[in-house]
């Protein structure tokens, strides 16, 4: 399996006080820009008991998905992608 044919995984962050959204690449990027008590969870509990289902603390919502890309295509340089339906 190439690199553009695995789907990455993200992190999705809802922060129940602002009713705001974050994405993240992994658990330790989110715990870069928010301590333990932002999330009411320390880092280290999240890698042992997070499995799949969305983990909820009274602070935070915490859901595992998959970035889902568009397979890449190598192109010549010079060529001209030809243009489909026109």
């Amino acid at each position: 399996m190439t690199t553009s044919e695995k789907n990455r995984q993200v992190i999705h962050l809802h922060v129940i006080a602002t009713d705001k959204h974050y994405y993240f690449g992994s658990i330790s990027a989110m715990f870069e820009h928010f301590s333990c008590q932002d999330l009411g969870v320390a880092l280290q509990t999240l890698y042992n008991t997070w499995k799949d289902e969305p983990y909820i603390t009274d602070l935070a919502v915490f859901r595992k998905g998959r970035l889902i890309q568009k397979k890449q295509q190598n192109i010549k340089k010079g060529e001209v992608k030809p243009k489909i339906g026109r």
